[in-house]
């Protein structure tokens, strides 16, 4: 899990350092794009029987899934990669919240008071993103990005809870229908978006960092299925949360960037939370569960 991590971590470098080249849904579609192609191969090698129209939940799993892989790349390009990581990797919490409204399961105690000092940590996020004196511009928007990794985050918990709910259907099925679903839907977001004016030409680096964030999230999703299927959900599901520091390590050394300590804080304090609701004995099972959705 660790090289999943690592994968992800420079899938979300790879994707800040394209923001003045390409937009954000451009970016999505070639992310999702790449797994598309490879997640159809394996389900055609492996004789899976692919699923599009039926059964509904499919499509709530998909949309819901593409939706926060949006949101999530919106944020990606307008403000620091780690923090971001850190809000959208929040998602067992909102598993356990929304579990109520969906599968009528209530939330624990633990759930409850997780989630309070998540919402803690985040407030603290936006506004140490004012400490900073960070100015607004068509490539950095704190203000904005934020709340987005959070909508992101909640949209994860929405698209986990409905993986959940979805029975006898090849995992290759389900991950092809959800990719073609984020390629389809991102370009449709790319073509009717006007494109910022500030975009700079690409040239041949920036298409290879481009196609890299579809080679780095495919093998950070490879990993992640793997290090599921051998090793215990709730550890692995903790280690998976080391893509934030090594996110935050590599921006230092590349950059010499920190984020202010009150944001510093606020990302320590969601991940903390984060960390108890996936170690509560009292949790619904799918919290653990892994994600596609970026």
């Amino acid at each position: 899990m660790l090289i999943g991590s690592l994968f992800f971590a420079i899938m979300a470098l790879l994707a800040e350092s394209l923001k003045e080249q390409f937009s954000f849904p451009w970016i999505s579609a070639i992310r999702s794009g790449v797994a598309t192609c490879l997640a159809f191969a394996l389900a055609i090698f492996a004789g899976s029987k692919l699923v599009f129209f039926k059964p509904f939940t499919l499509w709530i799993r998909s949309l819901s899934g593409w939706i926060s892989m949006m949101f999530c790349f919106y944020a990606m390009t307008h403000y620091d990669v780690e923090i971001v990581l850190a809000l959208t990797n929040s998602y067992p919490i909102w598993v356990a919240i929304l579990s109520w409204p969906i599968l009528g399961i209530v939330p624990s105690l633990k759930s409850w008071i997780a989630l309070t000092i998540s919402c803690v940590g985040m407030g603290w996020i936006y506004y140490g993103s004012y400490d900073e004196g960070t100015t607004v511009t068509t490539f950095s928007n704190p203000h904005w990005a934020i709340p987005a990794a959070i909508l992101a985050s909640i949209m994860s918990g929405v698209a986990l809870i409905n993986l959940h709910r979805l029975k006898g259907i090849d995992a290759r099925a389900i991950v092809t229908h959800f990719s073609a679903v984020a390629t389809l839907g991102s370009l449709l977001v790319w073509l009717a978006l006007p494109l910022p004016k500030e975009l700079i030409a690409t040239d041949d680096w920036s298409l290879i960092r481009l196609i890299g964030v579809g080679i780095a999230a495919t093998g950070g999703q490879l990993c992640l299925t793997k290090a599921f299927s051998t090793g215990s959900p709730a550890n692995v599901s903790i280690v998976g949360l080391s893509q934030v520091v090594f996110a935050a390590i590599f921006k230092w050394f590349l950059e010499r960037q920190v984020p202010s300590l009150l944001s510093t804080l606020g990302m320590l304090l969601v991940m903390a939370a984060t960390i108890w609701v996936i170690l509560g004995k009292s949790q619904p099972k799918q919290d653990a569960a892994p994600t596609t959705t970026t």
